[in-house]
């Protein structure tokens, strides 16, 4: 063990640990769980990805020492890649930014410490003084916030795009096999499994456009403003440069936050500092859509159920067997969306609720608010590949089932009632279900209709397109009879 020194007094460090006292300090403030840092590698490359780029700022504007500088660049590239993924014991319930920012400022002074003399320690490279250079935790990790989020939306648009496409294919798969219909899962007049699949897939592209839209907010990032917003410890020439170099770091385009109404100069910042509304935002968008997926899995499970005594018109693939060992359609995919769901709208009440919860001039109560989220969004982006992937695109129809269950439906009154009135179409309704008999055949027993008159208005495909129904009522306006 080696001893370290801070403004509270010494603590032993482990000799291997490329961390120091104020993360030991910190594991042992936040000690509540077991989950650190360690598990969240998305969060330690955005971390060292703005380290990285306040390291080449710092240099470039002549801040920093070129060399110093190009020994925590280094540094920071192994974190990046994947190294020294065990120097970060700092657990999830921290005190907002500060404990995550102090651990990789040690962790990449011990590094370059380490490139540059051969040995662990901050004698040539010192944590706040060089890695922590013109920054805070206050705009670090926002910042590394803004980062990750960026990137995870990007992930769950990408699996959300996969299942519009699925749905679409779908649509188009299943446009000719007309089922029943149900409102409030009551036999109601036909329509089209092309048509399910059409809505669905439309409602997950209104909602996917929107989540899309708002992925853009989150290139605008506080980074410069150190504690408050206003700056304080910046060296000269830093803000003209930070922005283009953690944007070719992170390879996407970020932006100092700007607001061309504003009467005050960088109240976009402040903003920014102060508030994490945007948390709460992101939570709907992502609500939505889970609610979406979880929609149209209700629906999967409804319509798949069996298999004798449920609805059975529609199959979706078996992944696994039941633990009773009979052979069953059970839903294990749908039911996982629905999971997801629960997640997605927990994670939605938590940003909620800490939004109203912060200091007058920082955010630093949407801890929970960013782990519930951060998860969502893994959540998402896997489960919504895996509901695709392994259930949407394997559904078959029973098409002969489907098409008895909506050829018998009393709903098709609804064509007698247009040409007769409410009472004969109700007449008819309840002859075809007392006889057992279709509503076709009802109307031709008691002498409505002529058989070729009746093939065309109970025609179920011509039933579920709006113009042909037009035009039928158009072509048999005569027979119309309504006092």
């Amino acid at each position: 063990m080696r001893i370290e020194k801070d403004a509270l007094g010494t603590l032993p460090v482990p000799d291997d640990a490329y961390y120091g006292i104020q993360t030991v300090r910190c594991c042992h403030n936040h000690n509540v769980t077991d989950h650190t840092f360690n598990e969240l590698p998305e969060v330690l490359r955005a971390l060292a990805e703005i380290k990285k780029a306040c390291a080449i700022t710092n240099a470039q504007i002549g801040a920093l020492d070129a060399k110093k500088a190009q020994a925590i660049i280094e540094a920071c590239d192994e974190v990046i890649a994947g190294q020294l993924a065990d120097q970060f014991p700092i657990n999830v319930w921290r005190s907002h930014g500060t404990g995550a920012n102090m651990n990789m400022n040690e962790v990449l002074a011990n590094r370059a410490n380490e490139i540059l003399t051969g040995h662990k320690g901050y004698d040539a490279v010192h944590p706040n003084t060089h890695v922590n250079m013109c920054q805070s935790s206050n705009d670090v990790y926002p910042t590394v916030q803004s980062i990750v989020l960026y990137r995870l939306i990007g992930d769950v648009l990408e699996s959300v795009q996969l299942l519009e496409n699925a749905l679409g294919q779908k649509a188009l798969e299943f446009k000719d096999i007309v089922r029943l219909g149900r409102t409030c899962l009551q036999d109601a007049v036909p329509n089209t499994f092309g048509q399910v699949f059409g809505g669905w897939q439309h409602m997950i592209h209104r909602n996917r456009l929107k989540l899309q839209a708002y992925r853009c907010d989150f290139q605008s990032v506080v980074l410069g403003s150190t504690v408050l917003g206003t700056g304080m410890g910046q060296m000269p020439g830093y803000s003209d440069y930070i922005m283009g170099n953690l944007s070719r770091v992170v390879g996407f385009e970020v932006h100092w936050p700007v607001w061309t109404d504003e009467v005050i100069a960088d109240s976009a910042a402040f903003d920014g500092m102060q508030n994490c509304d945007h948390s709460m935002i992101l939570g709907g968008y992502l609500k939505a859509i889970a609610c979406a997926c979880a929609k149209i899995a209700s629906d999967l499970c409804i319509l798949s159920s069996g298999p004798r005594a449920g609805f059975q018109e529609l199959s979706i693939p078996v992944v696994m067997p039941q633990s009773q060992g009979y052979a069953t359609n059970y839903p294990h995919i749908p039911e996982m969306m629905i999971q997801i769901m629960h997640q997605a709208v927990m994670a939605d009440h938590v940003a909620t609720l800490t939004i109203n919860e912060n200091d007058s001039d920082e955010a630093i109560t949407d801890g929970a608010t960013f782990m519930a989220i951060l998860q969502t969004l893994q959540s998402m982006a896997t489960g919504i590949r895996i509901f695709t992937e392994h259930c949407i695109k394997g559904i078959r129809i029973n098409v002969d089932k489907v098409h008895n269950n909506a050829e018998m439906s009393t709903s098709l009154a609804t064509m007698v009632s247009a040409l007769f009135g409410y009472q004969i179409g109700t007449q008819i309704a309840h002859k075809a279900w007392n006889e057992g008999i279709s509503c076709k055949q009802a109307a031709l027993e008691d002498g409505l209709l002529k058989p070729e008159v009746a093939d065309e208005l109970f025609d179920l495909k011509k039933l579920t397109d709006r113009k042909a129904m037009v035009e039928m009522f158009s072509k048999y306006g005569q027979l119309r009879h309504i006092d």
